[in-house]
């Protein structure tokens, strides 16, 4: 949760941006699915036939979708729901379906990137005949020889001091971007990173960054699929990606595993960051995939 003096500090980073985002805050209510002894908070917005179904990165804060929340809930519903209280990809797919119910979503388009299109895969592999569309953006197909259980074991003997510490050495990596960004691409990245800041000091516990990795092997170890698992699905899939992203190879088997897929590569030079350097072009292609869908797949 964003408190006031957070806000404050947000708009020393930028006043633009800042204003933005007190608008997502203002016009995305806030509310909790209470589902077996675990708490699922969402935010939902916005109007339209469709509802944009997006998640909230991997270890929570709904926040941290303001930009594409706002952004495309002028044309259509989103709910941006937090899956850190599971551990589980059958559990949590059950917390996003019951939200959906909860609020009577029909026609979903799911959007996910990095490791949110990895838990938009995850549902996507046991709900699918609910979607109309699927955009899975940077991120990974399920392999099991990624799923090192070590890992896990280790990430649960750290503190949670140096469990921040790595993760943000690891997010201001994938941030890394080689070419001139405008004046404004700057502003608005530094405000996304201080807001980022902002959640893993304030909201990002242990237990939840430990349910997620768990989320991860599991993804790799039992949601591995191919073009003939959803038999008779007629929706669609755009899968986006770019030249240097760390998880470009995946892109290729995202293609060949998803029935009725197109591909769309953003230029070299800006990693897992061009969808957000490309922002107005990315959204627009997101959009313009979404008004395709009520157009009979041949």
């Amino acid at each position: 949760m964003i408190k006031e003096k957070d806000l404050q500090s947000l708009e020393k980073v930028s006043a633009t941006e800042a204003a933005r985002f007190r608008r997502f805050l203002e016009s995305h209510r806030e509310a909790v699915v209470e589902l077996n002894g675990k708490s699922v908070p969402y935010r939902s917005g916005g109007q339209g036939g469709r509802t944009l179904l997006t998640f909230a990165g991997g270890w929570g804060g709904t926040e941290l979708a303001y930009d594409l929340a706002l952004s495309f809930s002028v044309r259509n519903r989103v709910l941006v729901i937090d899956i850190s209280a599971f551990d589980d990809p059958d559990q949590m797919a059950g917390g996003i379906l019951a939200v959906i119910e909860r609020e009577k979503a029909g026609q979903l388009v799911v959007v996910g990137q990095s490791l949110a299109g990895i838990i938009g895969q995850s549902f996507f592999r046991r709900h699918y005949p609910r979607i109309d569309g699927l955009v899975l953006t940077n991120t990974l197909w399920p392999r099991p020889e990624r799923s090192k259980k070590w890992v896990a074991m280790l990430f649960a003997m750290l503190p949670l001091t140096l469990l921040k510490l790595l993760l943000r050495r690891k997010m201001t990596r994938l941030a890394a971007v080689e070419k001139a960004m405008p004046p404004e691409v700057q502003e608005r990245r530094k405000f996304a990173m201080a807001l980022l800041g902002c959640m893993v000091d304030g909201y990002w516990s242990k237990k939840g960054m430990n349910n997620v990795l768990r989320l991860a092997f599991a993804f790799n170890e039992r949601d591995g699929y191919a073009a003939d698992s959803f038999p008779g699905w007629q929706g669609r899939a755009l899968v986006v990606t770019s030249p240097d992203d760390p998880c470009y190879a995946d892109a290729g088997f995202l293609m060949k595993s998803l029935p009725n897929s197109q591909k769309h590569e953003f230029p070299s030079g800006f990693g897992h960051m061009a969808p957000q350097i490309f922002r107005d072009e990315y959204f627009a292609l997101i959009q313009a995939f979404i008004d395709r869908l009520d157009e009979r797949t041949v």
